[in-house]
């Protein structure tokens, strides 16, 4: 049975989490498979996290609801109680729990939820602000196999750690207002951040849109991502020992957490990745003749 080369180059892609088998392939993957990059987990992770939608307690700010798929980078389908887990710094670049030197208990913009049927979590939250050093963005990590309860989330492991990122044309605007205005440092722009640009942040950018067009951003911003794991592995954590703080400097001088370990030898799951590249490429190289170049 003669299958198409377009056929033939999908399975291959999503075997191999392929990115650069030919445009062909990469159009397909892109929008279905491609395995979300790894990227580090930041200073100001703390897993005491609470399970729940509304994370934004009492601070104010922009209004944002963030839309979270989980889907599987081995068959493309959606993952069914994954725990996602994110964090991120509030309108003035403060953390939770990392406010002063002193460890605090605070949880604000910290939560924890299972995904749905369809593999998706819905946070409301606030646009988030910035700090020195840093583009604005949101930490993520997605967990299995652990028990989640009202408290947090306990055992299981860790499949995917990153961070998600924001176009500049949305934060020009959310910058001119209270409180975020109030906080006069140069901000980081994508452009020059070290993690969006060292650690494959182009794939991390969230989809950004008003909940209401003609409002404007006095209505809120919808934020929509996906990220697409392997449940069954446990990649390495990403450290860059040229960071700073592992993350930029951020508000104040926050102790290290004890439970971000990190290794000074770790490798990034992205060699393995593009090892499987090459791998996928020279064998379609082989077979493309086999199948024809046309689907």
């Amino acid at each position: 049975m003669k299958i198409s080369y377009l056929k033939l180059c999908t399975y291959l892609s999503v075997l191999a989490a392929c990115q650069s088998v030919g445009d062909r392939c990469k159009r397909t993957v892109l929008s279905s498979c491609l395995l979300t990059p790894e990227e580090e987990e930041g200073p100001y992770y703390w897993n005491t996290t609470l399970n729940r939608e509304n994370i934004t307690e009492t601070k104010v700010g922009v209004p944002f609801r963030l839309i979270i798929t989980v889907i599987d980078s081995n068959n493309c389908s959606a993952i069914i109680n994954a725990a996602v887990d994110i964090w991120h710094c509030d309108p003035i670049g403060v953390y939770s729990h990392f406010e002063s030197s002193t460890a605090s208990t605070t949880t604000y913009l910290r939560g924890i939820q299972l995904t749905n049927s369809s593999g998706i979590v819905v946070f409301d939250t606030l646009y988030p602000g910035w700090y020195n050093g840093r583009a604005t963005h949101i930490h993520i990590k997605v967990h299995f196999g652990g028990t989640i309860s009202s408290g947090g989330y306990s055992a299981g492991h860790v499949s995917h750690t990153g961070q998600m990122f924001f176009n500049e044309t949305m934060t020009d605007q959310v910058a001119l207002l209270p409180p975020y205005s109030t906080h006069n440092i140069t901000r980081t722009l994508i452009t020059t951040d070290r993690v969006y640009n060292g650690q494959n942040g182009s794939y991390s950018l969230v989809t950004l849109s008003y909940v209401n067009s003609t409002a404007g951003l006095s209505s809120g911003v919808i934020g929509a991502f996906t990220v697409r794991v392997d449940s069954t592995s446990t990649p390495s954590l990403v450290v860059d020992n040229n960071a700073n703080g592992g993350s930029g400097a951020g508000p104040g001088s926050p102790p290290s957490p004890t439970n971000a370990a990190v290794s000074s030898t770790t490798t990034s799951t992205s060699a393995t990745i593009y090892t499987k590249h090459i791998q996928a490429s020279f064998l379609l190289l082989i077979l493309r003749p086999m199948y024809g170049a046309n689907p």
